[in-house]
């Protein structure tokens, strides 16, 4: 109270102090120096400039009586070694050890011309450092970038280069380059590479990105060139790193309805079976739910699990999940970056209507090899990564399984007991860079999951997934990726209760992919993308044959299925001046569906069915049997109200080819997969949505409010009794309707200091209306019903803790809504037989839902010089052990229905986890 006090005594002072560049006395003692810096740049309106390290344990103790600006620096900065100038009247640089040399260039001029320089590594000595000793901090370094001569038409040349992670090499993604001088910048790509236009001359380039210390190269720009900057990692403040996008873009990007995941902050969080989960983090976010416990898939505003694309280094990913959706596909050794479009989806991007979740898969180490893993009770896991040509060539190769099986034979169940469930997953990544303009890249991943019920059935499901990469940089201002990419997803189905049914089904869908993506920098203010893609679908929805020698199953074979989707994307960002920024894309997709194949004709006068079929037409090899244009938008734009607030709105239009066929509520193994075809047609998503975003400075917090509304034209639903499973007419037991989706997110959270996390509150709607031309194509009489994963009410706490460099905690709340159910309501009874009478489709709903996590990892010594790091992290999931009901179901017993919940954790799981890291550094993140 003390402190508050004489602060807000403080800021009076300096208004009436500042207002005169002379006036009141004041006092104050013991203030932080970052705290008398924000009050001096807010109150004198001036801006000040120093390195943070020189700030941590510095305090200001000032007595002043009608100072002048200089005055008051010179009482402030009277101790430890400090000078400083005032430039322009409103810009103060500070110095700490060194003198200030205004006559830089002149005093330097004689020992360059004395020196041989090399044309981009132009280096001065740092001011006070004798010639002979060398500069340890790039930042006392000057760059000369190109060459006198060049381009002397020109007044303007182009800087470009790449932001690097100085302990591994990776791109750094998402940095912010900037010039202040200038006040022009630009942010990095996924390959780390930025651009900028700016006068010929000499300047001082920052870049910025948090969980990183900023990095500032001052240069001299001649003519076009390149400069590379290091960054390194902040290692002592897990304040640092944070799920969400960068704190110095949150109000100035323009994207909208965009959450950076970060995979630092996955592995403090509680997890039911104590591994980081890249799929179910994404649930802590506002806006993305889940249709129950365990579930797999997860559902964005509003939108259906199948509406979603997963995107491994653009190889799309069609089941995320492992074990019942109990582990995520991925793991997160070998991701580097997760960003989740949940509106503002980019022009190269399509395919789905509700979101894309891009994963950047990690890179391999140019320096040293470096292995790292962990080992719970449940599943282990090993990478390694390291230099195959030292700064030439690295890869990064991991692997995970589980040994579950020792679970099932837990359980008291017969059935269950002799049971078994695993899985595995294999995932590599070697990059090769060929020179300064070309690299290339390789990426594979490989999964299958196994489950068997003792005697009764059993399957099995993976995927396949690679894509090669070549990178071009043509010039300072223009790069491309040239990708050639395929994806194979497939499951077995063994039906194995009756020795006369004895039967295995096989499913298989193949998609390969090529594009080419291209960038241009304009200039500052234009960031331009365009290219192309053309994805090939090739399908085996079913493949049914006997096994064993008694079966009277007869083989049979759906006829596959081939598409062909074309698209071609243009967008650009456009700053049109530092307060307003939009930016502007289409899509223009052709899917086109070609024989060989059948199609059947039904009587127009009656609803679908296998009676109404009349004739049939067969389409011969290559021939086109259905074609689908579409033209998609994507349209953002951003209004900076003020420093701290802007104001934010974005609009899009998607279409999806590829649908998800299925009667349960969520993402099954056995799930059908159909191509648009004559009678399915494509759905199509619009989006509208805006955004007020706002930070407090001094507290750090950031606060956001978005509201959305969708419409989703041409999704499926199914008819009740529906067979998905070998139908060879699909389009019999499927309808087709409209659905909407409305809600608005609340979120505050805070980016840095020892607590740091974040709370949301999200209300949201998502309904459904299947309103066909028979009564037999309608549900619920054709009027809206809230769909399966309609949940109005998400809250969410999530929590981090740093008690000391070796040991942190995390937590996590969750309440939402119960999801909607159809319930039986009455029987009745017809042909001396009794029916169960069902309610209007989800016109009740499950208890609502209550979760607590608890999450604490503790580090082994830290020293940098040890070859194995280590340290164990206990988690607790679903602490207050509530019994969440999944679903509820019915059971006839002794002439009377009782109804019973089932609930996937009905007690608190505990899971200790051991991770290791070899030959890395203290620092590495586990």
């Amino acid at each position: 109270m003390k402190r508050c006090i004489l602060n807000i005594i403080l800021v009076f002072t300096f208004c009436g102090t500042f207002a005169q560049r002379s006036g009141m006395d004041f006092q104050f003692s013991n203030m932080l120096f970052r705290e008398f810096a924000d009050t001096l740049e807010r109150i004198a309106r001036v801006k000040i400039y120093y390195s943070d390290k020189w700030v941590d344990s510095f305090y200001v103790d000032l007595r002043s009586e009608s100072d002048s600006l200089q005055g008051v620096l010179n009482k402030a900065l009277g101790r430890g070694g400090w000078s400083f100038i005032i430039r322009d009247s409103n810009k103060i640089i500070l110095s700490k050890g060194y003198p200030i040399k205004t006559n830089f260039r002149d005093q330097y001029k004689e020992l360059i011309a004395d020196k041989e320089i090399e044309t981009d590594t132009l280096r001065y000595a740092a001011p006070g450092i004798n010639s002979d000793e060398v500069a340890e901090d790039n930042e006392y370094k000057l760059f000369r970038i190109g060459k006198p001569s060049g381009n002397p038409r020109s007044n303007f040349a182009v800087l470009s280069g790449v932001v690097l992670n100085s302990a591994t090499g990776i791109p750094v993604a998402g940095a912010v380059v900037y010039i202040d001088r200038l006040k022009a910048g630009a942010i990095t790509n996924e390959s780390g590479y930025y651009s900028i236009t700016l006068p010929k001359g000499q300047y001082q380039l920052e870049s910025r990105i948090l969980g990183m210390k900023p990095a500032r190269r001052n240069f001299v720009i001649h003519s076009d060139g390149r400069l590379d900057i290091e960054m390194t990692e902040i290692n002592n403040q897990l304040s640092e790193v944070v799920v969400f996008a960068k704190r110095e873009n949150e109000v100035r990007n323009i994207k909208l309805g965009v959450d950076k995941i970060s995979v630092k902050v996955l592995k403090q969080m509680p997890t039911g079976f104590g591994e980081a989960d890249v799929i179910k983090s994404t649930l802590l976010l506002p806006g993305v739910q889940s249709a129950g416990e365990a579930a797999s898939g997860y559902n964005v505003r509003g939108g259906g699990a199948d509406q979603n694309l997963v995107l491994l280094n653009n190889a799309p990913i069609i089941n995320s999940s492992h074990f019942f959706g109990f582990f995520s596909a991925f793991n997160s050794d070998l991701v580097r970056d997760v960003v989740l479009y949940k509106n503002g989806i980019p022009a190269r991007f399509g395919g789905r209507i509700s979101s894309v979740m891009d994963i950047t898969p990690a890179s391999g180490n140019d320096e040293k090899i470096k292995v790292s893993g962990g080992v719970s009770p449940v599943t282990c896991r090993l990478m390694v990564n390291g230099p195959v040509v030292r700064n030439k060539c690295n890869f990064i190769i991991g692997s995970r399984a589980t040994y579950s099986d020792w679970i099932m034979h837990q359980l008291s169940d017969q059935t269950l007991k002799r049971s078994s469930a695993g899985f595995y997953d294999f995932q590599g990544m070697v990059n090769l860079g060929i020179d300064g303009k070309n690299s290339l890249s390789v990426s594979g991943y490989i999964s299958n999951d196994e489950f068997l019920y003792f005697r009764q059935s059993g399957f099995d499901y993976g995927s396949l997934a690679g894509t090669m990469a070549w990178k071009h940089i043509f010039n300072q201002k223009l790069s491309a990726r040239f990708s050639a990419i395929v994806s194979n997803y497939r499951y077995h189905l063994d039906m194995l209760q009756d020795s006369t049914n004895l039967s295995s089904i096989r499913y298989n869908l193949n998609q390969k992919i090529l594009r080419t993506d291209f960038l241009y920098f304009a200039n500052e203010k234009h960031r331009v993308e365009f290219g192309l893609d053309a994805v090939f679908y090739s399908s085996q929805p079913g493949i049914i044959y006997p096994q064993g020698d008694y079966s009277l199953v007869l083989p049979r074979q759906l006829e596959r299925e081939r598409a062909l989707e074309s698209s071609l994307y243009f967008s650009d960002e456009y700053d049109i001046n530092p307060r307003l920024a939009v930016s502007a894309g289409v899509r223009a997709t052709l899917f086109s569906a070609f024989g060989p194949g059948t199609e059947f004709v039904y009587s127009e006068g009656l609803p679908k069915s296998t009676g109404s079929i009349t004739d049939t037409i067969y389409h011969s090899h290559g021939s086109v049997n259905a074609s689908y244009p579409g033209l998609e938008f994507r349209l953002s734009g951003r209004l900076n109200l003020s420093p701290e607030s802007s104001l934010k709105i974005g609009a899009q239009r998607v279409y999806q080819y590829l649908h998800m066929l299925s009667n349960t509520t969520t993402i099954s193994p056995t799930d059908v997969w159909k191509l648009s075809d004559s009678y399915i047609k494509p759905e199509m998503g619009d989006q509208i949505s805006l955004g007020y975003f706002y930070n407090f400075e001094r507290s750090g917090i950031e606060a956001s409010v978005e509201t959305y509304y969708k419409r989703m034209l041409n999704i499926l639903d199914y008819k009740g009794g529906a067979v998905l499973l070998m139908n060879e007419h699909l389009e019999t037991d499927v309808l087709s309707g409209n659905g909407k989706a409305y809600g608005i997110e609340f979120m505050a959270k805070r980016q840095y200091g020892a607590v740091t996390g974040w709370v949301s509150y999200t209300y949201s709607r998502s309904l459904i209306r299947i309103n066909g031309k028979y009564e037999s194509e309608r549900v619920n009489g054709g009027k809206y019903f809230s769909s399966d994963f309609d949940k109005p009410h998400d809250f969410k706490i999530i929590s981090n803790i740093k008690f000391s460099r070796r040991f942190n905690a995390s937590g996590v709340f969750v309440y939402n809504t119960g999801r909607p159910i159809t319930l039986p309501v009455a029987f009745y009874d017809f042909t001396s037989q009794s029916w169960m009478y069902y309610s209007e489709r989800n016109k009740y709903r499950i208890p609502d839902y209550i979760r607590v996590d608890l999450a604490a990892t503790l580090n082994g010594n830290l020293k940098s010089r040890k070859i194995n790091h280590s340290s164990f992290t206990l988690s607790v999931y679903n602490l207050l052990g509530r019994k969440n009901p999944y679903s509820v179901y019915f059971k006839n017993e002794g002439g009377v229905i009782n109804g019973y919940r089932l609930s996937i954790f009905g007690q608190p799981v505990v899971m200790l986890t051991w991770n290791f890291r070899i030959l890395g550094n203290a620092s590495d993140d586990f």
